[in-house]
């Protein structure tokens, strides 16, 4: 069986992409006027850890940056784990992770997560979550061949009208054709979303921020309506 490598030994195996990608993060903060902290520790620093669903009591967090953005309270991380997945148990997993607050908290929890080679990085939600249940089929009228192409909302089944009301079909259009591979999760009034590509590009974070903050500022407005 493979060992499973240390943060540190993962680094140095990877420090091509690892110095890529947090040079395009680092840039990309200070573009748009978060602060940027660097590597920091979920056990040891004081600040609020980004959470979501890839949370875990071995992930290492780098490139953390905070600030506010176009008014929304904004934060970004790359986050490393060795997760188990099918047929791989210590299966080496990069996720950017862009955090925004949300004014609406009651929001039930959910996913977009997106088909195709990239659903297998989302497998371990399934396990920390064993209440969520894939509900496609139970939202009869928001039917969008685009949408269901491309993602899979995972929630709890007794949610299932709720978010049925919050998302109408232009706006799971408009997610579909935003943010596909991305996944994206609403927990605690927090919207995150996933990037898992290995090439992370300054477009790509442009992109991604300003569908997040449309997605963001869209919810706030069904959620008051």
């Amino acid at each position: 069986m493979r060992k499973t490598l240390t943060f540190r030994q993962m680094v140095k195996r990877f420090s091509p992409q690892f110095r890529k990608r947090g040079a395009v993060l680092h840039k990309f903060s200070d573009m748009v006027g978060l602060v940027h902290f660097g590597s920091v520790h979920q056990h040891d620093d004081e600040h609020e850890a980004i959470r979501g669903f890839t949370a875990s009591l071995t992930h290492k967090d780098t490139h953390y940056a905070v600030g506010t953005y176009d008014g929304f309270n904004v934060r970004l991380v790359n986050r490393f784990d060795v997760i188990r997945i099918a047929g791989n148990p210590n299966h080496e997993q990069l996720w950017t992770i862009l955090e925004i607050d949300l004014e609406s908290k009651a929001l039930p929890h959910l996913f977009f997560v997106p088909t195709g080679s990239e659903a297998g990085e989302y497998g371990r939600l399934y396990a920390t979550q064993p209440g969520m249940q894939p509900i496609n089929s139970m939202i009869l009228d928001n039917k969008s061949t685009e949408f269901h192409g491309r993602f899979q909302i995972v929630a709890s089944p007794t949610h299932a009208h709720k978010v049925e009301a919050l998302f109408s079909s232009p706006l799971i259009v408009g997610i579909a054709n935003r943010f596909w591979p991305h996944g994206i999760e609403i927990e605690h009034g927090k919207l995150l979303i996933y990037i898992t590509q290995h090439r992370l590009t300054k477009t790509v974070l442009e992109t991604t921020l300003a569908s997040g903050l449309w997605l963001a500022e869209t919810i706030d407005e069904v959620s008051e309506a």
